[in-house]
């Protein structure tokens, strides 16, 4: 039987072990687990930030991951390494349940598919500790700062001693190449980008302003008043330096509010922007709050000039507009009345509730057009004219170069203000998700 100190000499150290509750340090940034009764409790779903496309360079060559996103309890990778044009070795990872923690296991293939383990072997990796956007196994951790993943490997030498590799991935598209990715980094801006997480929330205070609205309980109950605390609690991990909320640009009575809320001389209102945005913000010491919005200027009249024109064309799609909307109207009172907020506000914005959230302009009002009435078109236009303008409003509130942000808003503009940060030079985002479980 093959040991694994007889594999490819750079992996024959690579895996050994790192956790947490009783953990050890095992190297400058990994950790051990020293009793695996303590594994800690964990969901393959606190693991979804790790899912996409990975490049980076490492052993020598260009190394290559891809994670598959949960699904079945599980996540699946697969990792490659080159060195000079040819494959060095490939690997099949694993993320899966144990008990109620997480192991990471790992299968090695040379070039061809011959494997190193024998058939029923792998390299396994129990979870030590969690944390937002970082995960410690045994011997490897994972670090997430926006697109780009810091991994460390703890290797065992000859002598029984341990020596860090640090590998560094960023996230690309799905068909970069490390000499596409080469060129298009003789474009790109080299300044510091500001750490970004975007919060989509429903609206607490049932305004009634969208075209669906959720009908919420009452923020104000215990219940609820002690979720929202959880979910501050957390959010406060991120550690933002300016909290932005949707509220008109620089509106003084919002910044009055927030400062009244400072010196207990206000009682906090049942919308997300003072719920979650004032209260996290006085625990973390801010001085001031900062709106960023920018309301938007919808055609109505020309769109319905639209259907009038063709109500046999365009009549059903929109209809349908209608259902979709009740559906997820329904949908969101079910996972707020069979869950927390801190739980309304994770299936809020998983990345295909966000996605399916932009399709459906795309989707019904792009094709909304007679002639030269392009109403449907220019909903789209203003609906993203008016993102931007929020999103250009961050660069007025005076960033530095240690500031992180979070914005908290309406999820339906989440899809629009993730695009343009992620294209924008200036941003790097970073997931919500695991802040909120």
């Amino acid at each position: 039987m093959k040991k694994l100190t007889r594999l490819f000499p750079i992996l024959v150290l690579i895996f050994l072990s790192t956790a947490l509750f009783a953990q050890s340090q095992l190297t400058e940034h990994t950790l051990k687990l020293d009793d695996p009764a303590n594994m800690p409790e964990a969901s393959i779903e606190d693991m979804a930030w790790l899912a996409g496309r990975w490049l980076g360079d490492g052993f020598g060559g260009v190394i290559e991951e891809t994670w598959n996103p949960p699904l079945g309890g599980t996540m699946v990778a697969t990792f490659r390494l080159v060195s000079e044009g040819k494959p060095v070795f490939y690997e099949i990872c694993l993320i899966e349940p144990e008990g109620s923690s997480l192991v990471y296991k790992v299968k090695h293939f040379n070039p061809g598919l011959t494997g190193w383990e024998e058939k029923d072997e792998y390299v396994t990796f129990p979870l030590v500790k969690l944390e937002p956007n970082t995960a410690y196994f045994d011997g490897l951790t994972m670090k997430l700062e926006g697109n780009t993943c810091q991994l460390y490997l703890a290797m065992e030498q000859k002598d029984g001693s341990h020596e860090e590799a640090a590998l560094v991935y960023h996230r690309v598209s799905a068909t970069a190449t490390p000499g596409s990715q080469n060129v298009l980094s003789q474009f790109q801006w080299e300044g510091k980008k500001t750490p970004l997480m975007l919060l989509g929330s429903y609206h607490m205070s049932n305004p009634g302003a969208d075209a669906f609205n959720l009908e919420a309980d009452d923020v104000l109950s215990p219940k609820r008043q002690k979720e929202i605390e959880e979910v501050v609690e957390r959010l406060s991990a991120f550690k933002p330096t300016k909290i932005a909320v949707e509220a008109p640009y620089g509106d003084s009575a919002t910044i009055a509010r927030y400062r009244q809320y400072l010196a207990g001389n206000y009682e906090l209102r049942r919308s997300e922007e003072e719920q979650i945005g004032f209260r996290l913000a006085k625990m973390l010491g801010h001085e001031t709050i900062y709106p960023i919005d920018v309301k938007g200027n919808f055609n109505q009249a020309a769109l319905e000039g639209v259907v009038a024109a063709n109500p046999a064309e365009h009549g059903p799609r929109l209809a349908t507009l209608q259902q979709y909307g009740q559906k997820a109207v329904t949908l969101m009172g079910q996972w707020l009345k069979e869950g927390t907020i801190a739980d309304m506000l994770y299936e809020m914005n998983r990345p295909e509730f966000l996605a399916a959230n932009y399709g459906l302009y795309l989707r019904f009002f792009l094709p909304t057009v007679e002639g030269d009435n392009y109403a449907g078109a220019d909903l789209v236009a203003d609906w993203q004219q008016r993102n931007l303008r929020i999103m250009s409003n961050l660069h007025q509130i005076g960033l530095g170069p240690e500031d992180r942000v979070l914005v908290i808003y309406g999820q339906g503009h989440v899809p629009l203000f993730e695009q343009i940060a992620e294209d924008s030079p200036y941003f790097e985002v970073v997931s919500v998700l695991p802040y909120l479980r």
